[in-house]
């Protein structure tokens, strides 16, 4: 008996020291026990409200509605949680001032006794406890501003992105053009040393402004990816031809795998991150060469991209993802900036795949991508493709091509660079321009070259249309842009359209615009 009393006494003095006021409720809603949290957090004294309603410590304005909502619960009373999560609740204390509150609710059945005590005929009584929520209220009044403000931010940096990068990209391809142009004028000169070294120079520009834009894009969640079938041969066969030239130039090997294997992902991205690998270990590659390998295991696809390199040191290998990092080994000066695998490992969280690395000091370094089993795709058609260069195709007659562009930097440069290259060209500075010009020798032109951004709202994919309704026929064409705006994704699935980003090197895309017209041809 004693042991009982005692166990008594333990739970009343819980209950009355418990930092939650508590609150007994009866039937008819009067007060009939308080703890002395309630005290504290109302400021009432106890004696002041046993036997009041609780309504008296609701604001004014809502006890009706409140008391509406107790004879409710009094119907069907269930254990519940108000406030906080639930619906924004108030509760007033004695001086008037009101809190936010987080309110639980339990029914509790009254015997006879208890009725006695409570001077109630019995019934579910409930227990409240009211616990003031202010300080979580403007903590997340603050997570919230503190959000909308990133989130602000976010699209700010968004747009200055786009803007800085096509205003950043048009000098940038101006002196590209004007250079590649100069290497022709100059093609028996002793002069042309110092053209090839400045192209160098232009291009390692390009490659730290869209290095440093991808990142900032990426980090921003600016980009988001264009998820389609993307057959895996097709991509190491683009990447083979790219670094085919280069690799044999440095005496190194580059071997790539047949495969059928198809993945859902986003075509650009995917491709950039296998190409930012490629760069990376033939930058780091003397003798010997680079092996792609791609193979089907149980959880998914895994590519390896395995080179004879310098090797990793163990103590450094862990930062190899790092922003501006790079290996810098005995003899061996890196080229680069150090954002290539950081681009990786971002473009790696973004697709949801999984990007490792494992390196042999003086062996060679092994990066592995596991594309999970959820994203492969059974290859519409069956048989090995084997990637290879692109087949030559016989010379033919140089196309007569419109260039469309607004910046008349941009515009002169690539006017004089086709010409040098024995195009017939003629140019627009605007998109009513080319509509005119199209107007009277469309018959002629069998090329478009346009920037996206036109002025006046116009772009170059629209002022395409047009013109392939007015010639009656799909107009090869190709689309220069330095924007950063998702919408530019949808371009590549326009019926012979090819997009290239700014700042375009001058090779690449006479290269570009061959294949184009040999496509269309």
């Amino acid at each position: 008996m004693a042991a009982l009393k005692t166990r008594g006494q333990i739970a009343e003095r819980i209950v009355e020291q418990s930092p939650d006021a508590l609150l007994l409720v009866d039937p008819g809603g009067r007060i009939t026990y308080v703890n002395a949290a309630v005290t504290t957090l109302f400021g009432y004294p106890a004696s002041e409200l046993l036997g009041q309603t609780i309504e008296l410590l609701v604001p004014v304005s809502a006890r009706g509605v409140h008391e509406r909502y107790r004879q409710g619960f009094g119907v069907a009373p269930a254990t519940r949680e108000m406030g906080a999560r639930i619906v924004a609740l108030t509760a007033r204390r004695r001086d008037g001032t009101e809190f936010p509150a987080e309110i639980r609710l339990a029914p509790m059945h009254a015997d006879s006794g208890q009725a006695e005590k409570g001077q109630s005929d019995g019934g579910n009584f409930v227990l409240a406890a009211v616990r003031d929520v202010t300080d979580r209220r403007r903590m997340t009044d603050e997570l919230r501003a503190a959000r909308a403000e990133a989130d602000s931010a976010n699209k700010a940096k968004s747009r200055f992105l786009a803007t800085a990068s096509h205003d950043l990209r048009q000098p940038l391809q101006t002196l590209q053009l004007l250079n590649a142009a100069l290497a022709r004028r100059l093609a028996d000169s002793t002069n042309q040393d110092l053209v090839q070294r400045q192209q160098a120079a232009l291009e390692s520009m390009a490659d730290l402004l869209n290095a440093l834009l991808d990142v900032t894009k990426l980090e921003s969640g600016a980009l988001r990816p264009n998820l389609v079938v993307v057959p895996l041969a097709d991509v190491l066969a683009d990447l083979l031809r790219q670094f085919q030239d280069m690799a044999t130039a440095q005496g190194l090997t580059l071997q790539m795998p047949e495969t059928t294997e198809c993945l859902r992902t986003d075509r650009v991205l995917f491709r950039q991150l296998l190409q930012n690998l490629l760069t990376n270990a033939l930058q780091y590659t003397r003798v010997g060469g680079v092996t792609v390998t791609a193979q089907r295991e149980p959880a998914g696809l895994t590519i390896r991209v395995t080179d004879t390199g310098v090797g990793i040191p163990d103590t450094e290998i862990n930062r190899v993802f790092d922003e501006y990092y790079r290996v810098d080994m005995p003899g061996n000066r890196p080229r680069g900036f150090g954002l290539g695998l950081t681009i990786v490992r971002q473009i790696g969280r973004l697709l949801d795949l999984v990007v490792q690395v494992d390196s042999e000091l003086g062996r060679g370094t092994t990066f592995v991508v596991h594309v999970p089993g959820a994203q492969l795709v059974e290859a519409a058609t069956g048989g090995a493709v084997r990637p290879g260069p692109a087949l030559e195709r016989p010379d033919v007659a140089k196309p007569a091509v419109l260039v469309i562009e607004d910046d008349p930097a941009v515009r002169d440069a690539l006017e004089l660079l086709l010409t040098l290259d024995g195009y017939q060209t003629r140019v627009a500075d605007s998109a009513a321009a080319a509509e005119e010009i199209f107007a009277l020798h469309g018959a002629e032109i069998d090329v478009v070259i346009s920037d996206f951004h036109l002025g006046n709202g116009r772009n170059g994919l629209e002022v395409l249309e047009k013109l392939r309704a007015a010639a009656g026929r799909d107009l090869p064409a190709m689309i220069l842009s330095g924007d950063t705006s998702p919408v530019l994704a949808s371009i590549e699935s326009v019926s012979r359209v090819m997009l290239l980003r700014k700042p375009v090197n001058a090779r690449q895309l006479i290269v570009k615009l061959e294949e184009l017209f040999g496509a269309a041809g």
